[in-house]
């Protein structure tokens, strides 16, 4: 038999679990408004280096830049460490492309 303290040990760390894992399984979508002005327009641009705020030009980021840059590494990290990163993919080149195919000089004797 297991004594009570025990037990508690093992509801404390029960009930953590499932709100972490709920955390972190639910992808948080961007902010819908500008993270300066407060407009919502239709297209908002994410700052590129935490994800966390959005600007509605590059005038209100400028603006909003010296508040926004004590906080901006730390909300990077976070997102960093909440988010699997993307891959890049290396596409092959386009039908049309001017750099594919023989070159003039190729042909020149």
């Amino acid at each position: 038999m297991s004594s009570s303290s025990d037990l508690q040990g093992t509801t404390s760390s029960m009930n953590e679990t499932p709100e972490a894992s709920s955390s972190s399984s639910q992808p948080e979508s961007p902010p819908t408004i500008c993270a300066q002005c407060q407009a919502s327009p239709s297209s908002l641009k994410q700052c590129n280096k935490c994800k966390s705020i959005s600007y509605c030009s590059k005038e209100c980021q400028k603006a909003h830049y010296k508040m926004h840059k004590k906080e901006c590494a730390k909300l990077a990290q976070a997102y960093v460490e909440t988010h699997e990163p993307k891959m890049a993919s290396r596409a092959p080149p386009k039908v049309g492309d001017r750099n594919t195919g023989y070159k003039k000089w190729q042909f020149d004797t």
